[in-house]
């Protein structure tokens, strides 16, 4: 089939941030029957004919879009679910091929309370609300990324070995005090464990962040990013390719938190999703 007949034409969206312009020629191995917030849709749809032009994929409520080629006259498309998605279905449709109407899971999630001694953390001075404003655009930019890469498929491995100590989505609570959301997966593991690359990526962020410790961000290529935060050291720098089980630092217990461990963050197209679902694919 010829490339083309692949290429996205137009992306129509209202309200979105960025435009995810990739259309990937890979295995498309990304997640199945994960449809929840938090998760993602992945549609397979078999094109009728070689001929077929896509020139439009129109989705509503917002949300971003990748479209993959799995393999002859199939195509996926695939759909980031935000955490805080609140509606119970998702309508879409590919040029004059198609509309469809999916359902939206329901998923409960649990409630976490910890205790922060250290004031600083909890209500921070405001000498220190600049760099905290600061690095949190840093990092919504890293997130943000999307670069024409060759993501071959989504599936990872552990960065650590360690006990999942609090899961993706969890409703935090600091002192009794109601937080954002957990957004990452925290693996709580001795001091000092090597943390590793679970996906050959790109280091587009290493820093030390008032909140994350020393973090690193990897780009993964087309929207596919993931972060490593308290790490303990970090040995890798911006602008270095990293390969599939790479030691990128090690744990620690920078930053805000109550204990040495890892927290992991997974996202696609600037949507943070839970990284279990990229484990077992």
């Amino acid at each position: 089939m010829k490339l083309k007949y692949f290429i996205l034409l137009t992306f129509i969206i209202s309200g979105c941030a960025y435009s995810p312009y990739s259309v990937l020629y890979s295995d498309c191995e990304f997640p199945r029957d994960q449809i929840y917030p938090g998760g993602l849709i992945n549609y397979e749809l078999k094109l009728q004919s070689d001929d077929i032009e896509i020139k439009e994929v129109m989705i509503a409520d917002d949300l971003d879009y990748l479209v993959c080629k799995s393999k002859s006259s199939f195509i996926n498309i695939i759909i980031p679910i935000p955490l805080s998605f609140k509606n119970s279905k998702v309508t879409f449709s590919v040029a004059n091929l198609f509309k469809t109407t999916i359902d939206i899971e329901e998923k409960l999630y649990r409630e976490s309370r910890i205790n922060i001694t250290n004031q600083d953390f909890v209500s921070p001075p405001s000498s220190m609300q600049d760099r905290i404003r600061q690095e949190y655009l840093q990092g919504l930019k890293a997130k943000q990324t999307i670069s024409k890469g060759n993501l071959q498929n989504s599936k990872m491995m552990m960065p650590t070995k360690g006990v999942i100590s609090s899961e993706f989505g969890v409703r935090r609570f600091i002192n009794d005090q109601p937080r954002n959301r957990h957004v990452g997966l925290d693996i709580a593991a001795k001091e000092g464990s090597p943390v590793v690359a679970p996906l050959k990526g790109k280091v587009i962020l290493s820093e030390n962040f008032f909140y994350k410790g020393n973090v690193i961000y990897l780009d993964h290529g087309d929207g596919f990013i993931t972060s490593y935060s308290h790490l303990s050291k970090r040995e890798v720098v911006v602008g270095q390719n990293i390969s599939k089980g790479e030691i990128l630092g090690y744990v620690g217990s920078t930053g805000r938190v109550t204990g040495p461990h890892l927290h992991w963050e997974v996202s696609l197209l600037g949507t943070l999703l839970n990284p279990e679902i990229f484990l077992n694919l």
